[in-house]
């Protein structure tokens, strides 16, 4: 049996509401005295989910005049169920290298091969690739200490550390070591390194845009439209895989009814029944594997 990789969380809202009153201790450096309540944005919304709204692609953030994230290629514009996504590698962001492993990836996939998202062969979606889990609750735990992005899909847990500085050496994982802060009464800002360049494992978006490990990603997640969506505007800068730094963003709006708040369905991905996505096919990333039990 296929074993999945990090350890299963079953989480319900009522349980979520309840993990908000815990102090979660940080295995980081001792913080400075948490900013007043008035400060703080309040994201968790009262057992709220929250719901991607704008497809499985970054956005260009309004007001940008830098290049933006790599989008569909001219003439070969993303339909949902009738075709898949293929890339504009003509975004100069891009290093030669980069762009050589993705013209390889669309000649793939144009020559009718299976494309490849991490999702969906239940690898971690990475950061900030896991924005882009579609249609998925998300819930927000927050304490003075931590905040918590839960994502129903797959279990997939993200730990933002508040107020503290990164590491000296941070390791390198799936989603890094995220600290942050809050601005302004409305936004919680999220920094990101120590992201594992897992190679063709580890694109950032459905366009499989490859990156290193100086991957560095700061999110800047701000409450609008009354409370009722959030908009996640982010930074990316890698040297090695970028040549210059870029924006984008994602909007999440409130979830409604089965994705409003009752409680999770268990996401079992990895060691499921059924493949949905590749069937076994030749030429499909393979699952995860685990070597030895989480536990």
């Amino acid at each position: 049996m296929k074993a999945r990789i990090s350890q299963r969380l079953v989480f319900s809202a009522g349980l979520a509401a309840g993990l908000i009153c815990l102090n979660v201790g940080s295995h980081l450096r001792a913080q400075p005295a948490a900013e007043p309540a008035s400060a703080i944005p309040d994201f968790s919304s009262h057992q709220m989910t929250w719901v991607l709204i704008n497809g499985t692609a970054y956005f260009k953030v309004p007001g940008d005049t830098g290049p933006g994230p790599v989008v569909d290629m001219p003439g070969h514009e993303y339909i949902p169920d009738v075709n898949t996504r293929v890339a504009d590698t003509s975004n100069p962001i891009l290093q030669p290298w980069a762009r050589k492993v993705m013209d390889d990836a669309n000649a793939k996939v144009l020559a009718g091969g299976l494309p490849y998202y991490p999702t969906s062969r239940c690898w971690p979606g990475g950061v900030p690739g896991l924005l882009l889990f579609p249609g998925e609750p998300v819930f927000f735990i927050q304490t003075p200490t931590e905040v918590w992005i839960l994502y129903q899909r797959d279990s997939q847990v993200r730990r933002v550390y508040l107020n503290v500085p990164h590491s000296k050496k941070p390791p390198f994982s799936w989603y890094g070591e995220s600290v942050g802060h809050y601005e302004n009464g409305d936004t919680l800002v999220v920094d990101t390194v120590g992201l594992a360049d897992k190679g063709a494992r580890g694109p950032i978006d459905r366009f499989r845009t490859p990156h290193t490990d100086q991957l560095h990603v700061v999110e800047r997640y701000r409450l609008n439209n009354g409370g009722k969506n959030i908009e996640i505007a982010f930074m990316v800068e890698d040297p090695g895989a970028f040549t210059t730094p870029w924006k984008a963003k994602v909007d999440f709006e409130r979830g409604k009814g089965a994705r409003s708040g009752g409680p999770w369905m268990e996401s079992i991905c990895a060691d499921g029944p059924v493949d949905y996505f590749a069937d076994d096919k030749p030429g499909a990333v393979p699952l995860p594997k685990a070597d030895k039990p989480d536990f």
